[in-house]
């Protein structure tokens, strides 16, 4: 029968029996659970964003829906979900149709999206008739719900109609319209001088 040898410092070497012939385990690294904290930790956090872009980004955003807009361009901050009653909330997606494709005949705003998904969200304003809006008329800048009374509005809609037909403004002080095939809608605008 052989025996090892303590090794210096009175610990039996690795792998080598001990006193009741069983052989010692290795020694377990103290940092070793990192090996599977660590890709836990990565998929967490990657499911999280994604739930948090899935719930308020545009990734699956549909005709129907509510989204806070602070600019039309290309260097704008993507737009966020929102609740159609909120103040916050816009402009409405009057149709989503793939990246290259052209809105339905009609006067939307649209914000291209790019990425794993191209798509292009055809936009309306999320507005009643009565109410007033300000940076309506921007090229750029998202409009935003004011007072009536405010002197920055630009707009003022003092009619929506249900069909795309520019007829319907006859005889209201609108001095422009905006047609819609998709939902049919017809708003009838009065704008600041």
């Amino acid at each position: 029968m052989t025996t090892s040898q303590p090794a210096p410092g009175g610990q039996m070497p690795v792998g080598q029996p001990d006193a009741f012939g069983q052989p010692e385990a290795p020694k377990k690294s103290k940092l070793g659970w990192l090996r599977f904290a660590i890709p836990v930790l990565v998929v967490v956090i990657g499911g999280g964003l994604f739930l948090v872009n899935h719930f308020t980004g545009t990734g699956n955003a549909q005709a129907g829906e509510c989204l806070s807009v602070t600019e039309f361009s290309q260097t704008a901050d993507e737009p966020k979900k929102a609740d159609c009653g909120a103040q916050e909330a816009n402009v409405k997606i009057a149709a989503r149709v793939g990246g290259d494709e052209a809105c339905p005949e009609g006067d939307y705003d649209s914000i291209s999206m790019s990425g794993r998904i191209s798509y292009k969200l055809c936009l309306m304003a999320n507005a009643k008739q009565g109410d007033c809006l300000k940076g309506y008329m921007s090229k750029t800048a998202g409009y935003q719900k004011v007072a009536c009374t405010d002197p920055a509005k630009d707009a003022e809609l003092v009619k929506i109609a249900n069909v795309a037909d520019q007829a319907s403004c006859e005889g209201t002080e609108a001095t422009r319209v905006a047609v819609y095939s998709t939902p049919p809608t017809t708003v009838c605008i009065k704008t600041a001088p």
